[in-house]
């Protein structure tokens, strides 16, 4: 089979396009043929080496979309020839509200990821994905819809009525979160430096769309929207984050499941216990919360945004988007080319 492989750190150069065994079913797995493979940045963290334990050679991508060709002992039959998406981790454990971080592990390092034309895999990764989605669609889904679904549900707590803030609008995940928090009821607004992503969001729906490099963007945001957000969905925290605490509504949640903008030299911690603020982390989510998000998916008939579907053989390239932030939805690898 063909695979993209990394075979040591470095630039874009070190994504190779290999030739590997096909794999064979163990105990309880099923071999799925790939036809699709988000990219998340989680690779390209990989690839520059600023991402835990990692071992390489290996094959990455955690999204992963295709048909189920054979099971191994133990997997049911009824799963060949079904259209599969792959929950991306296993390993979560017995408590629903954080993972175990012994146990813990995503697909693409150190197992075998989706940036290949086949993969092995635990047949309790199995969802069916449905109908109404395309493979590319649903390989956008894995990383980013759970990380999204878990934001803005279990720790977000969103409700309908509400007025949401995505900030970051563009990448997977807070394009998820913008469709998840709308389908749920809420009023959303978002930030973003691109006036084409802002654009792009209210043709999804949003009520308020502010670029963030604009001085009084927080006072923007609010008057556009009518009131202040009672929920925050941020990826980014950085020296930005106290100006979520200053627009934030007097006993908002916000919740923070990255920080691409690292720390923030201060916090304006006197403004989060005087407005009654709760600060949530949250990162990727547990198994049933994955079969949650499909169902929501399939209830309201949600399309994920993709940016662009790229062949295998194109890895570098959508390397290259994802490093420069240059998408607007998911970046995906047809598996089949």
């Amino acid at each position: 089979m063909r695979a993209i492989r990394l075979e040591k750190q470095g630039g874009p150069e070190e994504l190779q396009l290999v030739e590997l065994p096909d794999p064979v079913a163990g105990q309880n797995e099923a071999i799925v043929q790939l036809h699709a493979a988000g990219i998340n940045h989680r690779e390209v963290w990989i690839r520059k080496g600023l991402y835990a334990r990692i071992q390489l050679p290996c094959v990455l991508g955690s999204d992963g979309a295709g048909v189920v060709l054979s099971v191994g002992p133990g997997a049911a039959a009824s799963w060949v020839g079904k259209r599969v998406v792959l929950i991306p981790f296993e390993g979560w454990g017995p408590d629903p509200r954080t993972q175990d971080l012994k146990t813990f592990l995503i697909l693409g390092m150190p197992r075998q990821g989706t940036m290949a034309e086949q993969i092995a895999i635990p047949a309790s990764m199995l969802c069916e994905i449905p109908e109404h989605l395309s493979f590319a669609e649903a390989a956008a889904l894995p990383c980013a819809g759970i990380t999204a679904y878990r934001a803005v549900t279990t720790r977000g707590e969103v409700k309908a009525g509400e007025h949401v803030l995505v900030t970051g609008i563009g990448g997977g995940v807070a394009t998820l979160a913008l469709l998840f928090a709308k389908a749920l009821g809420a009023q959303v607004s978002v930030t973003s430096s691109s006036e084409e992503k802002l654009a792009k969001a209210r043709s999804l729906g949003a009520i308020a769309a502010v670029n963030y490099n604009r001085k009084g963007w927080e006072k923007e945001l609010v008057a556009e929207a009518g009131r202040p957000p009672s929920v925050i969905i941020d990826g980014a925290v950085g020296d930005t984050f106290n100006s979520l605490i200053s627009l934030a509504a007097p006993g908002a949640r916000i919740v923070v499941y990255g920080a691409t903008k690292m720390r923030p030299k201060d916090l304006d911690i006197q403004r989060v216990f005087f407005k009654q603020l709760d600060i949530r982390g949250s990162t990727m989510g547990n198994d049933a919360e994955f079969r949650d998000m499909l169902k929501l998916i399939d209830r309201e008939k949600l399309r994920p945004v993709v940016d662009s579907v790229l062949p295998l053989s194109q890895a570098r390239e959508a390397d290259r988007l994802l490093s420069e932030s240059a998408q607007m939805g998911k970046v995906v690898l047809d598996c089949t080319r």
